[in-house]
């Protein structure tokens, strides 16, 4: 179902039961609960992109969505994400995110995708991706990160590819990259990167694969 642009201000009541792809993009979604989607028990894609959406409450349970984007909205905070077991797609990009809790994705450890690019996160808590054993890709690039801490990465144990780019990085802690693991891609460029001994270890590593 394609509601795309239509100066709506809230989710329309009428909407087939069975819609499976529901585009919501470029409306006037400012404020929304995913109560709002339980009578959608197919619902698997969903939507919410370029919406002004500064707060997304969740908890109510939408079993079978996959797929969320959130992308180009104004939330300053990272909705709690309770209630959607079979999440796999996450797009929070271009927001106002200036912080991520601890365990941020508890609640959404099917993730394979997860896009953070274009917030304000200056820094990370070692565990924010805590429980993410599954995710294949993870975009930070564009935000305002100045250090990562050491275990970052720790659980991520299927990533492949990794955005860090257009950050204000000038150094990555030893041991930043698990030991053994292969990525197809780790993207670095336009970070400040500072050349002195601090940087051996990433020389090395880069070097190394």
């Amino acid at each position: 179902v394609n509601c795309t642009g239509q100066g709506l201000s809230a989710v329309p009541p009428d909407l087939p039961a069975d819609t499976g792809i529901l585009l919501l993009s470029a409306n006037r979604l400012a404020s929304l609960s995913t109560a709002a989607f339980l009578p959608l028990t197919q619902l698997q894609d969903l939507d919410l992109a370029d919406n002004g959406l500064a707060a997304l409450h969740t908890g109510l349970p939408l079993p079978s969505l996959r797929e969320l984007i959130l992308s180009r909205n104004m939330l300053g905070a990272l909705p709690a994400l309770q209630g959607l077991p079979a999440l796999t797609h996450l797009a929070v990009a271009h927001n106002s995110l200036a912080t991520l809790a601890p365990r941020a994705f508890h609640a959404v450890t099917q993730l394979q995708d997860l896009d953070l690019r274009g917030n304000r996160l200056q820094m990370l808590p070692q565990d924010a991706f805590a429980g993410l054993r599954a995710l294949k890709y993870l975009d930070l690039s564009d935000n305002l990160l100045e250090e990562l801490p050491k275990e970052l990465l720790q659980d991520l144990q299927k990533l492949e590819t990794l955005w860090l780019s257009g950050n204000r990085l000038q150094t990555l802690p030893t041991n930043f990259f698990p030991e053994g693991h292969i990525f197809a891609y780790v993207f670095l460029t336009e970070n400040p990167w500072h050349c002195d001994c601090n940087l051996r270890y990433l020389r090395a590593w880069i070097w190394q694969n």
